[in-house]
C-alpha cells in the first residue's frame, strides 16, 4: 500500500513537473524568437516562409537603431515617471478604501461596497471619452498628470486588498486600539505589514498593467503633440524605420525587448515576495 501510495505521488509529480515546463516552453518561445529577429543583420535576407530558431547573422546593431529612432530614453523616463507614480498613488487609494471596507463599520458600508462592485462591469473603453474630458477640464492633457491621475481608483485592487485584510484578526486591531493606536497607525504601522504578499502582487500586476498602456496615452499625445506623455508604448510607433525589406521586422523586434525588459527585471526582484506568504492566523 505504502509503494502504490509513493508511486501515485511520483507519478503525480512527474506529470506537474512536465505540464509546466511545456506552459513555460510555449510562454518563452515566442520571445525567443523575438530575440532571434532583433540580432539579425540589417543586410539579412531571410528565406521565404522558413522560420529561424537560432542566431544566422548575430549582430546588436539592431538594438542601437531601435533606441535612436525611437527617442528611447526620453520615452523610458516618461514611462517611468508615469508607472511609478500611478502605482504608488492607486496603492494609496486601494489600501486606505480597502481597510475603511474591510474593517471599519459604518452605515451604508454595503451599500458602497455594492457600487464599487457595479462599476466592475463597465469596460475601460467606455470611460476613455469621459477621461479626456475631465483631463481638458482640469488642465493636464499636455502633461503626466493626464496619464496618471484618470483610473487611480482601481475597483479590483480595492476587493482585492479588502478581501485579504478581512482576514486579520479583529483582536489584533483591538489590541492596538487599547495601545492608543489610531485608525491610521494601526493601518499603516500593523495592517499594511501583514498585507504584505497581496500589496506586492498587486504592485506587480498594477506596474506591468501601467507599463504596457497604450491607447489612453496615445490619444492624450496625438491630441496636444505633448512630450510629456510620450511614453515607450508609443515609441513603439517609431520603431520602424523604413529600412526597407526584412531590417524593419528586425529593429521592431529589437524595440519590443527592450520595453520587455524592464517589466522582467522588476518582476525576478519581487517574486520573492510574492511566493513569501504570511500565517495570519498563527499570528498573537
Amino acid at each position: 500500500m505504502i509503494k502504490s501510495l509513493k508511486w501515485r505521488d511520483y507519478v503525480f509529480h512527474t506529470f506537474c513537473y512536465v505540464f509546466l515546463i511545456l506552459v513555460a516552453f510555449l510562454q518563452c518561445f515566442p520571445f525567443w524568437l523575438k530575440l532571434v529577429d532583433a540580432t539579425h543583420s540589417p543586410e539579412f535576407l531571410p528565406e521565404i516562409g522558413k522560420v529561424y530558431y537560432w542566431f544566422a547573422d548575430f549582430t546588436m546593431q539592431n538594438f542601437g537603431t531601435a533606441i535612436q529612432a525611437s527617442r528611447f530614453f526620453q520615452a523610458l523616463g516618461v514611462s517611468l515617471l508615469h508607472t511609478c507614480s500611478f502605482t504608488f498613488l492607486s496603492l494609496i487609494v486601494v489600501v486606505c478604501v480597502g481597510y475603511v471596507l474591510a474593517k471599519i463599520r459604518f452605515r451604508g458600508s454595503g451599500i458602497v461596497a455594492g457600487m464599487l462592485m457595479m462599476t466592475l462591469m463597465i469596460p475601460g473603453e467606455v470611460m476613455l471619452a469621459a477621461n479626456y474630458k475631465l483631463t481638458i477640464f482640469f488642465g493636464i492633457n499636455t502633461n503626466t498628470l493626464g496619464i496618471i491621475l484618470p483610473g487611480i481608483v482601481n475597483v479590483f485592487g480595492i476587493f482585492l486588498v479588502r478581501q485579504y485584510m478581512a482576514n486579520i484578526p479583529d483582536s489584533v486591531l483591538e489590541a492596538a486600539s487599547l495601545d492608543g493606536c489610531g485608525e491610521v497607525k494601526k493601518l499603516f504601522w500593523i495592517v499594511f505589514p501583514m498585507s504584505g504578499p497581496i500589496i506586492v502582487t498587486y504592485i506587480i500586476l498594477t506596474f506591468i498593467g501601467t507599463w504596457n498602456e497604450y491607447l489612453f496615452p496615445m490619444i492624450l499625445h496625438d491630441a496636444s503633440h505633448s512630450d510629456w506623455l510620450y511614453t515607450l508604448q508609443l515609441a513603439m510607433r517609431q520603431f520602424n524605420p523604413k529600412f526597407g525589406g526584412a531590417a524593419d521586422n528586425y529593429v521592431r523586434s529589437a524595440g519590443m525587448i527592450l520595453i520587455t525588459i524592464p517589466i522582467i527585471v522588476m518582476y525576478l526582484v519581487f517574486q520573492k515576495y510574492i511566493l513569501n506568504q504570511s500565517n495570519i492566523s498563527g499570528l498573537k
